[in-house]
């Protein structure tokens, strides 16, 4: 679909315009303010309170850092890395799963990199159990898994030179972190441990969805649609009525109250019929389409007008 409606429903652009007005509103302001405590600044009371210490977790019981941790960030590089890599493989993975699933796997991807980092890092000691972690790395990495498993024979360009195969990738990476984590002893100033949580916890989560009788294959979505696609030019006059009515419906909502009057299945059920008229090429002069025209309501093209005119408002 075309339009900032697109945009403003996908939970990868407000994840990135989250984290980008967290780094540059909040923590780049706060560190011009000092505390006049050893020339600390603001921004190091939030990463104290909010970034991912395993100390603070253990003995203070700061069990929401588990979670805050992963919209702080270091700077510019820490920032621009794992956004781009949320963009990247985000946006497939929510196009593939929906906006829910997506958000709900990031979380989960997310919350468990940051248990990883603690377990790890309590049980190994040293400097990292004392120092905070921050940053989207570890669901960025549950992303990337996310992306090899869906796509595995999608191509992707290292340092934008070296093409590789999603499925190799997701290994490559992944033997690079234990290797790094097991070298470092886990110390260090890099998480692997929260990168390889991210991976691990990736994969229980494909596991779970699996035991419970739920396949996410490229595949298996491309065949789903294919079929969808053949089912269109046979289907009941009924289900067309009833298609009609639900266009009609969520045009009528955006024009007396605008987007975000609209629901999550409505803007699901748009980007589906999005993908079912995208063939519709015979369609009349936009002014000439009236809803209630006895001609149009007879149309075989009525669902693809339809969805022209609900898409002007998104």
């Amino acid at each position: 679909m075309n339009g900032t409606g697109t945009y403003t429903k996908s939970w990868v652009i407000r994840l990135i315009v989250l984290n980008i007005a967290i780094f540059f509103g909040l923590q780049l302001m706060l560190s011009m303010v000092g505390t006049g405590e050893q020339g600390s600044t603001l921004s190091d009371v939030l990463i104290f309170y909010l970034g991912l210490r395993p100390i603070l977790v253990i003995e203070k019981y700061y069990i929401w850092q588990l979670f805050t941790y992963m919209f702080l960030h270091g700077g510019f590089l820490h920032i621009f890395l794992n956004m781009y890599a949320l963009l990247i493989f985000g946006i497939p993975v929510e196009q593939a799963w929906g906006s829910r699933r997506f958000f709900s796997y990031y979380v989960f991807t997310g919350v468990g990199a940051g248990i990883t980092i603690l377990v790890i890092n309590t049980l190994l000691g040293g400097v990292n159990y004392i120092t905070p972690t921050i940053g989207a790395s570890g669901a960025v990495f549950g992303l990337l898994l996310a992306f090899g498993m869906l796509f595995p024979e999608a191509e992707i360009l290292i340092f934008f030179i070296i093409p590789m195969r999603a499925k190799f990738l997701v290994l490559l990476y992944g033997g690079i972190e234990l290797y790094s984590l097991i070298a470092s002893s886990g110390q260090s100033p890099v998480s692997h441990a929260g990168h390889l949580g991210g991976i691990i916890f990736g994969l229980i989560f494909f596991l779970i969805i699996r035991k419970r009788g739920i396949r996410f294959k490229s595949k298996l979505i491309k065949a789903r649609l294919n079929r969808e696609i053949d089912r269109r030019e046979n289907r009941s006059e009924n289900e067309i009525k009833q298609n009609d009515q639900i266009l009609e419906t969520i045009l009528e909502k955006l024009k007396t109250r605008g987007p975000g009057s609209i629901t999550d299945d409505e803007y699901q059920h748009i980007r589906y019929m999005d993908i079912m008229t995208q063939d519709s090429d015979e369609l009349c002069v936009e002014e000439d389409f009236d809803a209630s025209d006895e001609f149009c309501a007879k149309c075989a093209h009525r669902e693809a007008c339809l969805l022209r005119q609900i898409k002007k408002y998104l």
